[in-house]
Order: structure tokens, then sequence, then C-alpha cells
């Protein structure tokens, strides 16, 4: 359980400053849909290369790749489509925050559907992460229009979640789902860049720099850490711990580009690091109940 909550942190903070990377690459000259297929691109490739040189198994079922090909999409193409959608009608840090809900809906549908047991950790968890929200997301410029964007690609993207905990293709090692996944979406957003004529070249070798670190770490790296994470503790406790991610955007955004934030912003990252800590306090109590159960087994 502690090298699940461990993945999760770390996956959150590479995709915390990913933000960081993204932005210089833009300022570079890329376009959005450049960025977002060379991102998916470059990671298929990486993760193909690693998957031959550890010698790694990469078969999957028809079914399994059937999965993958619509969670590259869902989970990832719709998602970026819609996040970009509500970039442009509202703030990002609105839409990036709103996208955040995306643990609620994971939670409530595991709940729901497949009967998880909601703790009283998971409850303060879900609690936690819609009071640091709204205190964290700035409403003074809401766009009713750009709201239901960003919650929409919350739901696509718990999609993702439960699908790789709940559907044949999660069984994969976390490297295997990664290439084919990354693979499916290059595909998708290759077709889009091309379609919106946003489709470039590498406009300077900073920005191939950037595209290479925005894929090989804050993609291939963190999908598979979340991937195991996810296996590990499960849909729920995974998605609630990766609610650190928009805290640690925030704290690098002030670090490198001076970005202020209001104090009731710092009051919402509180929560939501509460988030985390709920839940990794979730994971490890089940853990132990699990011990308990197993020695009093041999006990029998």
């Amino acid at each position: 359980m502690k090298k699940g909550v461990l993945a999760v942190v770390v996956a959150s903070f590479l995709y915390g400053i990913m933000p960081i990377f993204t932005k210089r690459a833009l300022l570079e000259g890329m376009t959005s849909g450049a960025v977002v297929f060379y991102r998916l691109f470059f990671a298929a490739i990486v993760s193909f290369i690693v998957l031959k040189v550890l010698g790694i198994d990469m078969t999957a079922t028809k079914r399994q790749i059937a999965e993958m090909a619509v969670m590259g999409i869902i989970g990832f193409g719709a998602t970026m489509a819609l996040l970009t959608m509500a970039y442009s009608l509202i703030p990002t840090g609105l839409a990036t925050m709103l996208h955040f809900t995306y643990p609620l809906f994971v939670t409530v549908v595991m709940t729901v559907l497949f009967k998880e047991k909601m703790t009283k950790a998971k409850l303060l968890a879900c609690m936690c992460a819609v009071g640091g929200i709204l205190l964290i997301a700035d409403f003074s410029s809401l766009s009713v229009p750009g709201v239901v964007l960003a919650i929409a690609s919350g739901t696509t993207y718990a999609a993702y979640v439960i699908a790789n905990k709940k559907l044949t293709f999660g069984r994969l090692h976390g490297l295997v789902i990664v290439f084919y996944v990354s693979s499916f979406a290059a595909v998708f957003f290759g077709i889009k860049a091309v379609v919106t004529k946003e489709m470039m070249l590498p406009c300077s070798l900073l920005a191939l720099v950037l595209l290479l670190i925005i894929a090989v770490f804050c993609t291939v790296t963190t999908l598979f850490l979340l991937t195991y994470g996810i296996k590990t503790l499960g849909a729920s406790t995974a998605s609630m711990l990766n609610m650190l991610e928009p805290v640690i955007g925030l704290v690098a955004g002030v670090i490198v580009y001076k970005e202020m934030i209001p104090v009731k912003g710092v009051i919402g990252c509180v929560l939501i690091v509460m988030t985390g800590i709920a839940s990794a306090f979730d994971s490890a109590n089940s853990d132990v109940k699990v011990k308990v159960h197993v020695n009093t087994s041999r006990l029998d």
C-alpha cells in the first residue's frame, strides 16, 4: 500500500509541474494541438523502446486492445479536447480545478455501481476536495458553458480511472497500457491537429527538448505510476490522492512564474492536501485490516 501511495504522489508531482513545460513550449511558438500530439507520440515511442529493452510481453487480446482504443480516446482525447475548449471560455486555473472534480465522480460511481465501501476517510476526502476546489477556483469570471466543459472533462477522465480498475486491459503491465493508450490517443490528436491546421514541426531545439520532457517524465512515467497506484490502492483512493496535483501546479506557478495565490487559495490548497492525507490514511487503515485478517486466518 505504501508503494501505491508513493507512486500516486510522485505522479501527482510530475503532472503538477507539466504546465510549466507546456506553457514554455507554447511560448516558443508551438500550437496547443501540436503540443498534445507530440506529447502522446513521443510517449508511445519511448514506452515502446522501454518495453523492448526490458523484454516485457506486449501481447494483448482483441478485447483489451479495443478497450484501450476507446479509453485512449475517451480518457485522453475527449478529456484534452474538452479542457481545451473550456480554456477558451474560462481561466485555465478555474478549468483545471473543475476538471479535478473527477475523483468525486470516481468515488460516487465506485460506491453506487460497484458497491465499494464509502469509508469515513473517503467521505472526508470528498468534502475536503469540494471545499478546496471552491476556494481555489476564481468564480468571478464564471461562464456556464466553460464550467460544463471543464466538469465534463472530469467525467471522461473518471471513466479512464474506473476502466483501468474494472476492465480487462487493467490486468496488463503498466507500461504496456501506456504504450497502447498513448498510441491510440496520438492518432486521435494527430488527425485533429491536421484537420484544425495546428500540426507543425518543433519550432526550435528547446521546444523539442520540452516536448521530450513532457512525454518521458510527465506522460510515460506518470501514467505508469498512476496505473500502478490504481491497481494497488483502488480507483477511489488513487484518484483522491491525485488531488495533490493542482496544488503542486499552483505552487510551481508561484515559484516559476511568480503567480500570486490569495489567502482563500492557500486555504483551498490545505484542504486538498488534507484530501491526500485522508486517502492515504484510508489506504493504510485498509492495509492493517488485511494484515489482521491474514494473521487471524493463520491462527484458525
